[in-house]
């Protein structure tokens, strides 16, 4: 088996605006390996359904990206250029997955039956309307025999992180490892509900819901 190959990626997770200077910002892909890195880059519409399921479709013409391919020599830095040309009049966010793809290549001392590992970072874009504010409520709590099911909605304008919130039953509050262990994504787009399930919880005691913003 083939070596694996180390890069990195950064930034991750970042904002854009729908048009202007903000629209485009810089991915840095990084090789720390000892061998050139292939790469190539592809833009994906990310969507959740109300269970946390993740739907990715083909959204590349909604970006431009420069360079879309590229080879990167050990322990050197690629730039690439990402601009968001969809939709300027956005009424609430929109997320999308701009992913940096190794491409496997074939290596002059790999035996013919060997197995090259790749790796695939695929960092976040959120497109972000002026003004844009998340606003997550508690539609619903139901209790049964599994244990408690919260419905969650976020009537705002922008994506949700629901990591910092908290939950509380009878006056206590979940604790955070049960909490994150519970969602699933921390993501909750606008204009759509999410269904959490959370095990072992007392029987009896109001429950209670409030948002937190990590990013305020």
């Amino acid at each position: 088996m083939a070596a694996v190959q180390a890069y990195q990626v950064s930034p991750m997770i970042y904002d854009l605006k729908p048009a202007g200077a903000g629209a485009a910002t810089i991915i840095r892909v990084r090789n720390d390996g000892e061998k050139p890195l292939t790469i190539e880059l592809e833009v994906e519409k990310r969507s959740f359904d109300e269970n946390a399921v993740e739907s990715r479709t083909p959204a590349d013409d909604d970006f431009v990206v420069f360079p879309l391919q590229a080879v990167v020599q050990p322990g050197k830095v690629q730039a690439v250029r990402v601009q968001y040309v969809g939709k300027a009049d956005l009424k609430q966010s929109e997320t999308y997955l701009v992913t940096v793809k190794q491409v496997p290549v074939a290596l002059p001392d790999q035996k013919e039956s060997g197995v090259q590992m790749v790796f695939n970072f695929s960092t976040m874009a959120s497109i972000v309307p002026e003004g844009a504010k998340p606003e997550v409520e508690l539609v619903s709590s139901v209790r049964d025999a599994k244990g408690l099911e919260l419905r969650l909605r976020n009537s705002g304008s922008r994506y949700a992180n629901l990591v910092s919130s908290k939950v509380m039953i009878g006056g206590k509050p979940l604790s955070d490892e049960a909490w994150r262990g519970a969602l699933r994504t921390v993501w909750l787009f606008p204009g759509k509900d999410r269904v959490i399930r959370i095990a072992d919880v007392p029987a009896s005691g109001e429950i209670a819901f409030e948002y937190a913003d990590p990013t305020a």
